[in-house]
């Protein structure tokens, strides 16, 4: 992975990106998180780790609205994490989506 920012999306109607930066360890994240949408933050995640960062930042200032399920694997991604001896910093978590 290099150095700067990359950003990257998921191909659907509910538009996700996050920008990867992997000097830092830091992911920005911004549209609908959903499952699939949490599902690359941990790939994106374990991409990081294995690189060498055992903490790693996910900024969700950009999603605008987040699914139940989205937020938890989340929770449980940071659950996980933790648990092996790492970090994952969520900054400003959504609030579900109601709609």
């Amino acid at each position: 992975m290099s150095s700067g920012p990359h950003p990257r999306s998921t191909p659907d109607r509910d538009s996700f990106t996050e920008t990867i930066d992997g000097r830092l360890g830091a992911i920005s994240a911004q549209g609908h998180l959903t499952t699939r949408a949490a599902d690359m933050v941990r790939g994106t995640v374990e991409v990081l780790r294995r690189s060498g960062h055992d903490r790693v930042v996910v900024d969700l200032q950009g999603v605008e609205r987040a699914d139940d399920d989205g937020l938890r694997a989340l929770h449980a991604l940071a659950d996980g994490i933790r648990a092996d001896g790492g970090r994952l910093m969520l900054l400003h978590p959504p609030r579900p989506w109601q709609g």
